[in-house]
């Protein structure tokens, strides 16, 4: 069972997300860093997928074949995504206008790709939403894995003081939801 999350700390805690979800527990967070590839971009970003895709593919297998994943949300993202164009010192630098989130589980469509950012010949710093198809915001992902997960992304609360709070300020993204 171990062998093809990979022999790492990212992979033996996605083991241990399958074995805290199969008793109950009903958030788990999984962190992997070292994607701050400002430089030697292609070097380090094949090691944290390489790390990545076999403890994710793993999690989400196990998952299915514990009959969990229609209840159970798998969320890979990170905080932004990172500029199109490789930088002089051969890294990416941060670029918040374009980024990418795997959604699995839990209602989400399998298969589905929505979007697609723009290509180094589109890239515009002064318009970065130029050349991108189907663009989203991040609130339009908060409100999807709202929704995905039963709760009312239109709902307002109110702080303890009666401000009024938003769930969600985005609309679910129809396209990747069954």
């Amino acid at each position: 069972v171990r062998d093809p999350f990979g022999d790492s700390p990212f992979g033996r805690g996605c083991l241990a997300a399958v074995r805290l979800i199969t008793v109950g527990v009903r958030c788990v967070e999984v962190t992997l860093g070292g994607w701050d590839s400002h430089i030697n971009n292609h070097s380090l970003q094949s090691i944290g997928c390489k790390t990545l895709d076999s403890a994710a593919a793993s999690l989400i297998k196990l998952l299915a074949e514990r009959d969990l994943l229609k209840t159970t949300l798998v969320v890979i993202g990170g905080e932004f995504g990172r500029t199109p164009s490789i930088n002089p010192a051969g890294g990416r630098d941060h670029w918040p206008h374009g980024f990418s989130t795997l959604l699995a589980g839990c209602g989400i469509r399998e298969g589905v790709v929505h979007g697609e950012t723009a290509s180094d010949g589109d890239l515009d710093s002064e318009n970065p939403a130029k050349g991108v198809k189907d663009p989203v915001t991040i609130a339009d992902v908060h409100a999807t894995i709202l929704k995905a997960v039963g709760v009312d992304y239109t709902k307002e609360l109110q702080t303890p003081i009666g401000r009024p709070m938003k769930t969600s300020d985005g609309k679910p993204i129809e396209s990747v939801l069954s």
